[in-house]
């Protein structure tokens, strides 16, 4: 029973981290476009646009400190180990990867640039990705 009561509270945990990760990014990408639109058009001075630029980050530092706190409190501690084996991951994959992006940039190799959703949203598909192999490895 104790096991099962475990598993239920591990399935909330991780559907109130995803939930409030999600929210945070949305907040992140719709500000994006905002600040994008704002500016192109005129519509708001600039310490306006500032203004929507540390409101739609609010979210993203708020699921940061909750997601802290949940690591070090609520999780046990194979549940750590899927999380930090998938931060590894990323950091493993997305350092050398924005280096050599950078570095092909800077030499004129590519001339395409990257949009800031993209670079919000890789390091995180690239944290999904790498708690999805550690989970798959190790449950």
């Amino acid at each position: 029973m104790q096991e099962s009561t475990e598993s239920g509270r591990d399935l909330t945990i991780g559907k109130r981290l995803i939930t409030n990760f999600v929210v945070s990014e949305f907040f992140l990408i719709a500000g994006n476009l905002a600040i994008r639109v704002l500016n192109r058009e005129g519509i708001l001075p600039p310490w306006a646009v500032a203004v929507v630029t540390l409101v739609t980050i609010l979210p993203m530092l708020l699921f940061a400190i909750g997601f802290f706190r949940m690591l070090r409190t609520d999780l046990d501690e194979m549940l750590q180990r899927i999380v930090l084996e998938g931060l590894a991951f990323a950091m493993i994959v997305f350092v050398p990867l924005a280096g050599f992006y950078v570095n092909a940039r800077a030499a004129g190799l590519i001339s395409s640039r990257l949009d800031p959703p993209e670079v919000l949203l890789l390091p995180s598909i690239l944290v999904a990705i790498g708690v999805l192999i550690s989970w798959s490895r190790l449950k």
